[in-house]
């Protein structure tokens, strides 16, 4: 694993770190060094496990609630977030629901209000806070927004899920071509197929593996570590002149697109 020496003491709030990426990210960025203030919202078993984890590296760690459907509840939860270490260096926006439904069966919208509020949304608002304090305070800082490769490119089922991803690239955009100026750094992260607690299981069956693996070059799955790592890298000053970027992370999987395999 790579090491980033820079964020020793670095501030990091992360969202959505009970499980899955969150929980992988938070686990890389206590191993680099970095204080982290770890927000959960249904998961309490799982928040505490990821503190334990963190703590037993020798991380300073602590922990915030908030459900991320009030919009209104935001300003409190950066609120508790910025004051938990006097401050923040980075905000790792990774929160967000997998939205499984055609929009025949959501007509009216309830499923796709609620994806954006929570994907979308939730960020917007935080990073804004985010930005404000790092300008009011002087001090530069670091937006990474976890997005996903179906905010390029898609399938059934997923209109509001893949909606909130492509409305998470083209808002980080913006975001990095305002911001820049004050020194504050938006870039996105985008997985592939990464096997996470509430789908490990599934995908490891014998007969989904052998499909997921026919569209992945590299023949495998990604791993939580590895979007740990990514985020590491996006944070350090490895990555000093990167903004507005998207950096794609999934075997391969778009650059093959739909084609079917080919005999050489």
């Amino acid at each position: 694993m790579a090491s980033y020496p820079e964020l020793e003491g670095k501030r990091v709030l992360i969202t959505g770190a009970s499980s899955g990426i969150g929980a992988g990210m938070a686990k890389t960025l206590a191993e680099q060094g970095a204080q982290l203030v770890l927000h959960y919202c249904h998961n309490q078993v799982g928040i505490e496990k990821t503190l334990a984890k963190v703590s037993a590296i020798g991380a300073q760690a602590k922990v915030v609630w908030g459900d991320f459907r009030d919009y209104a509840s935001l300003g409190n939860v950066f609120n508790q977030a910025w004051l938990s270490f006097n401050g923040l260096d980075a905000l790792v926006n990774n929160a967000g629901i997998v939205t499984k439904s055609t929009a025949l069966k959501d007509i009216e919208g309830t499923a796709f209000n609620e994806t954006l509020a929570v994907n979308l949304q939730a960020p917007y608002r935080l990073s804004s806070l985010f930005a404000k304090a790092c300008m009011d305070a002087k001090q530069p800082g670091v937006v990474i927004n976890n997005s996903s490769i179906h905010g390029q490119q898609t399938c059934e089922w997923f209109s509001a899920y893949a909606a909130s991803k492509a409305g998470l690239d083209a808002m980080m955009k913006v975001m990095a071509v305002e911001w820049g100026q004050y020194g504050i750094r938006v870039n996105n992260l985008a997985p592939g197929v990464v096997p996470v607690e509430r789908t490990f299981d599934i995908l490891n069956q014998p007969k989904m593996a052998q499909k997921w693996m026919k569209t992945l070059p590299l023949n495998r799955y990604g791993s939580v570590e590895e979007m740990g790592q990514a985020t590491a890298f996006l944070l350090s000053d490895a990555a000093a002149w990167m903004t507005g970027s998207i950096l794609t992370i999934d075997g391969g999987l778009i650059a093959r697109g739909g084609y079917p395999q080919r005999d050489v």
